[in-house]
């Protein structure tokens, strides 16, 4: 990220308080933020190595890119190919850079969409974001709406309740 100023993981919070409740946690020093939860909505979080895309539109076209080919690929995998809607996105946070405490930096990410209806009524939104993730990279994490689970590289994870947003 050659020319471009990176900002702290404390001005990402207070940016991310003016931004309507969307809130971002954890402890930089470990290097891994934690988005907050909108439980009513789909939510992506990216966590892009800063070398991997030098501008913001850089990364924001392989975040779209990796989205597109993993719906795609899950969608062919459990709903013979039957394209899924994208719900209307509600809030956008990044892409952002930010230099972690040692000294890394990082693109930040998060976007929250309101649910649409699954194309295959037999799959679970869960079943399908879980394979969703499969397919993208390691820096992506992405959570249905109205779990508490996250799902990475067709891992789940809970999310314990303190990372909640609250509005």
């Amino acid at each position: 990220m050659a020319s471009h100023p990176s900002i702290s993981v404390r001005q990402i919070l207070l940016l991310a308080i003016g931004l309507g409740g969307i809130a971002l946690t954890g402890s930089a020093a470990a290097g891994d933020p934690v988005a907050g939860i909108l439980p009513e909505h789909d939510q992506v979080i990216a966590r892009m190595p800063g070398e991997e895309a030098e501008i913001a539109p850089a990364m924001l076209a392989q975040l779209n890119i990796s989205l597109h080919r993993a719906k795609k690929q899950a969608a062919a995998s459990l709903c013979q190919g039957h394209w899924l809607p994208d719900g209307e996105r509600v809030q956008q946070l990044g892409p952002l850079p930010v230099t972690l405490d040692d000294g890394s930096t990082v693109w930040i990410y998060q976007a929250a969409r309101r649910p649409q209806p699954l194309a295959c009524e037999q799959v679970s939104r869960a079943q399908f974001f879980q394979e969703m993730s499969r397919y993208l990279p390691a820096w992506v994490t992405i959570r249905p709406a109205g779990q508490l689970t996250t799902y990475r590289l067709g891992n789940a994870q809970f999310i314990p309740p303190p990372h909640l947003a609250t509005r």
